[in-house]
């Protein structure tokens, strides 16, 4: 019971259970930088007076003034956190990556992220390289404006083709996602070409067929 109150007694005394309020020296300093001023501006008599009322009315306000600051510092924090937790849909993991990437034009991009996340260039499936994909609705694209982009670590890799991007859209409006960013994972595949001179890359997708 004593361990209980003293805890009690120690909490209610903390700085944190305390009421925020603004302290006397920080009163006494303002009153008399405004009480200089003034007398700079009219008299020097009417230093004093000036500081005076002026210390009167922060006392006497010195509890809404420092709420009305920790308010701000609050705003400020809940600001920060909103934009720096934006939420994106993760579609469920699946283990199938069966849906391609049209990514002809994007191989030096594709090549790269397979040589930063695979010790093995000779494996065609590369198995390790699962990495994080996001589909980006493309509206501004000047060919087509159901366009899909696809990312992966911010390169882009490629896009779905027409009726991917399409069925891909229509999936998302179900969703409620319309024109959102979603992520899923994606796994990076090399076929060999005919010549067998240079290698190709395809970027699967781990969701459901479109």
């Amino acid at each position: 019971m004593e361990n209980e109150s003293r805890s009690s007694s120690e909490s209610s005394n903390s700085p944190d259970s305390q009421e925020s309020e603004l302290g006397i020296l920080p009163i006494l300093i303002i009153s008399l930088f405004v009480g200089l001023i003034a007398g700079a501006g009219m008299d020097k008599s009417h230093i004093l007076p000036v500081a005076f009322i002026v210390a009167i009315v922060l006392f006497i306000n010195r509890k809404k003034i420092a709420a009305e600051d920790a308010a701000k510092v609050s705003g400020n924090d809940t600001e920060y956190t909103t934009e720096t937790t934006e939420k994106i849909y993760v579609w469920p993991k699946l283990g199938r990556f069966i849906v391609s990437v049209s990514a002809q034009s994007f191989q030096s991009a594709i090549r790269q992220l397979a040589q930063e996340n695979t010790d093995r260039d000779d494996d065609p499936v590369l198995k390790t390289c699962i990495l994080k994909a996001q589909l980006i609705p493309d509206n501004d694209n000047p060919f087509d404006s159901n366009a899909v982009r696809i990312d992966i670590d911010n390169r882009s890799v490629g896009y779905l083709n027409r009726d991917q991007a399409l069925n891909f859209r229509r999936r998302l409006e179900e969703l409620g996602l319309s024109n959102q960013v979603t992520s899923c994972n994606a796994i990076i595949v090399k076929t060999e070409t005919v010549n067998e001179k240079k290698n190709v890359y395809d970027v699967k997708l781990d969701i459901e067929p479109l």
